[in-house]
């Protein structure tokens, strides 16, 4: 289909939105005419409502047959409108309080740690702010612990990098997104997850497969966004105060301000400090984490004019600084080739700004635009590595109701990115031996890259919905590369066309059973260094064999979930779901060639991902809830000719949370137990090869609720399992029998940690 057939049919669907049927108004006080917010409307036999906004307005579609509205409020006498036909839909509903009048009331709700969206039609588990505070939380990489969903590990043993993965596949193929605007992705992946303070995240959403087509083609496995704390909704101050056994110390406040009902704006500040390094693990003379220091501060704003229009702007600055590798070695000693040492400046700053409006009844208009600049100088040993990175995203979107509820989204979006990489590399031949990639940038990549994208959702009542998507993208992607590491690229342009279809459905089986799919199509361009920062941290060569193209992949999955109650109280919660993902092409990183080399090259064989979870959860009394998950990763992949597990990741996972309240929520009790299976390890120069053992890693914590504040301590790595001399060839760190990227369990042994939390509202 040519690009003016898809314009055409979008333009069709948009004339198609401007028929649609819905009853709108505002909700006032009966006596005062003021306006009255959060009451609930919904069809009388359904379960399709909204909730009006602080001016009482609401906007709710027709649904067939059902013509008889149902108006609630607290404080308020329950009430009911019918609504005949379309020449009644524009309503004003005088609401009069009831009879009892309360002086005051506070209402208690406890929200789970984490739960799976049951309305949503992507399968998506969310993590509350109950479920971050019953963990340390310091950073995002540190906010999946009581999740099954999402595994988080270490790149290599001397940068303290994490990483996640995500229906078996690393992180790189998921979407990070703060807000559902895309945040951390390019450069900013081996060390993206310790810019995300835990104290500032309201909740996380992680959603399975591939995502709907408005937020791009490159959510393969799924996406995960994070929620910031409103500065409407939060706290005049909060202060976090933490320090653990390490002797890190961490500080974040939030500062929250209203300066009317249409302005609010946010100062958040974070900084972590980790004064010593320790040599807990193997006695190697490494320092088990390096030394951090990292100052991150946000400023949000948030505006509405009250006739509709909402605009949200977010600037971040985070500057970090990382020092590690042997014990002995100084920040000064940089190049030194009798001390091994590891250091890390990093500098970023992100923006972005949403924009909406009502365009009519009927149909609104979003905007999003996001910039960030990114900067980074490392070395690992003598390899040096500079890094730079510049990226503008923008995305326009329309969003319009037609006949029998159904709607249509449809937008264009636009992409530059801007990647300067230079890497100075020694693979330690016996002696120090200098191999340069290349004088000045040794790689460049400019990419450009605009798109369409439109898709209709269907609504069958509340028993069945169904979205299909298509979006279209264009890039043209200039490369610099030097000819000795890409010794058989002819060619320094990329173009490319992409089509990504996607189809999600959510139905209503029966009595509440629900049945979710979806299938779709995605791509992603690789970035060879900063994916695979890890592999710096030994002495294998890097050998790029060809020129590396755009990944591609297809995912599918099928989900069902059961909310029910045992008992008049209990509350219980099932899940099941399986997600295959299978690629086309895909960036090979090889490390079973040789124990002293890396090779990349273009997928030439098979390549899947196939994983199956079950989550239950139950209240059993009053205060105490348990959450129980089971998974099993199938992942395989196309080595030099021969299809082998993929390295690094677990064949199974167990996890079991336990968390229980006391009246009135004065003490908090959190336990999380993770069962870790084997992994498959590549061929490397150490002594463990083939298969690890399972672990079990545990961590508890203890919360005491006062008035005005709460106090907390914990132990993270309950059992002291780490694993043994997880730096190969440590004696001989400029040479190839090191390697510190064979890492497969904990590397912090048992760490204590207490905080203090202070809110003023």
């Amino acid at each position: 289909m040519t690009v003016r057939r898809i314009l055409f049919v979008l333009f069709l669907m948009a004339a198609f939105g401007a028929g649609a049927q819905q009853v709108s108004g505002r909700v006032v006080d009966a006596v005062s005419s003021e306006p009255v917010a959060f009451v609930s409307l919904s069809w009388a036999g359904s379960t399709s409502g909204v909730v009006t906004d602080t001016a009482g307005r609401f906007a709710l579609p027709m649904l067939p047959k059902l013509h008889t509205l149902v108006v609630r409020s607290v404080g308020y006498a329950s009430d009911t409108l019918i609504v005949h036909s379309a020449v009644d839909t524009v309503v004003e509903i005088r609401l009069r309080r009831s009879g009892i009048e309360l002086d005051a009331v506070r209402v208690r709700g406890r929200r789970r740690a984490t739960f799976s969206k049951m309305n949503s039609i992507e399968q998506t588990e969310v993590i509350t702010t109950e479920g971050l505070r019953g963990l340390a939380c310091c950073n995002l990489g540190e906010s999946f612990e009581n999740s099954a969903t999402v595994d988080v590990g270490y790149s290599d043993a001397v940068s303290g990098s994490k990483q996640i993965q995500l229906l078996g596949l690393t992180g790189v193929y998921s979407q990070m997104l703060l807000e559902n605007v895309p945040f951390l992705h390019g450069l900013s992946a081996p060390f993206g997850l310790g810019y995300v303070p835990g104290q500032w995240m309201e909740s996380i959403s992680v959603s399975k497969g591939v995502a709907t087509v408005k937020n791009g083609y490159d959510a393969i496995t799924g996406t995960v966004n994070l929620e910031y704390e409103k500065p409407d909704k939060g706290d005049r101050f909060s202060l976090n105060l933490y320090e653990n056994s390490d002797l890190k110390s961490e500080v974040t406040a939030k500062f929250n301000h209203r300066f009317n009902d249409r302005l609010a704006t946010g100062l958040y500040v974070f900084g972590t400090y980790n004064a010593k390094r320790t040599d807990h693990i193997g006695h190697d003379g490494f320092a088990d984490y390096p030394q951090q220091q990292q100052i991150n501060v946000v400023n949000r704003w948030r505006y509405e004019n009250g006739k509709g229009f909402v605009s949200q702007s977010l600037v971040n600055y985070i500057h970090e600084e990382r020092l590690g590798g042997d014990m002995r070695f100084e920040k000064d000693m940089r190049g030194d080739t009798s001390v091994y040492g590891f250091g890390g400046t990093t500098d970023r700053l992100h923006f972005f700004t949403k924009n909406g409006f009502r365009l009519s009844n009927t149909a609104s208009f979003g905007s999003q635009v996001a910039a960030t600049w990114f900067r980074q100088d490392a070395f690992y040993g003598l390899s040096d590595y500079k890094g730079e990175e510049k990226n503008l995203y923008v995305n326009l979107l329309v969003n319009a109701e037609v006949a029998g509820g159904h709607t249509v989204d449809y937008g264009v979006s636009f992409r530059y990115n801007d990647i300067s990489e230079q890497l100075s590399y020694f693979p330690y031949l016996g002696i120090v031996a200098q191999t340069w990639f290349g004088d000045g940038d040794n790689f460049q990549k400019r990419e450009i890259q605009p798109g369409i994208f439109g898709q209709f959702t269907f609504l069958y009542g509340d028993r069945f919905n169904a979205t299909l998507g298509l979006r279209y993208d264009y890039s043209v992607a200039p490369q610099k590369v030097n000819p000795v590491m890409f010794a058989h690229y002819a060619g320094d342009d990329f173009r490319s066309h992409a089509f990504a279809p996607r189809l999600h459905f959510r139905w209503n089986v029966w009595h509440d059973w629900i049945l979710r799919g979806s299938i779709g199509r995605g791509f992603r361009t690789p970035n060879l260094i900063a994916e695979n920062f890890g592999v710096l941290a030994s002495g294998r060569r890097i050998v790029v064999n060809e020129w590396i193209g755009r990944e591609e992949a297809w995912n599918s999955g099928l989900n069902l979930s059961k909310r029910f109650k045992i008992g008049a109280e209990r509350e219980a919660a099932l899940t099941v779901d399986f997600y295959h993902t299978r690629f086309v092409n895909q960036a090979v990183v090889d490390l079973d060639v040789a124990a002293d080399e890396v090779h990349f090259y273009n997928l030439d064989g098979t390549s899947y991902s196939s994983v199956l979870q079950a989550d239950f959860s139950i209240d059993p009394f009053e205060g105490f809830s348990v959450s129980l998950a089971g998974k099993l990763n199938d992942v395989w992949c196309t080595y030099h000719n021969v299809l082998m597990r993929k390295p690094y990741t677990s064949f199974w996972k167990g996890l079991l949370v336990l968390s229980y309240h006391t009246r009135f929520d004065k003490w908090r009790f959190d336990l999380t137990t993770q069962l870790n299976g084997p992994q498959r390890l590549p061929l490397n120069k150490g002594a463990v090869q083939g298969e690890t053992e399972p672990y079990i890693y545990m961590l508890g914590q203890v919360t005491r609720k006062f008035k005005h504040f709460e106090l907390y301590g914990g132990i993270e790595n309950i059992t002291g399992y780490v694993q043994p001399h997880p730096v190969i060839g440590y004696d001989a760190p400029f040479s190839q029998a090191f390697d510190a990227s064979v890492v497969y369990a904990p590397l912090m042994g048992r760490l204590y940690y207490v905080g203090l939390r202070f809110n003023v509202l």
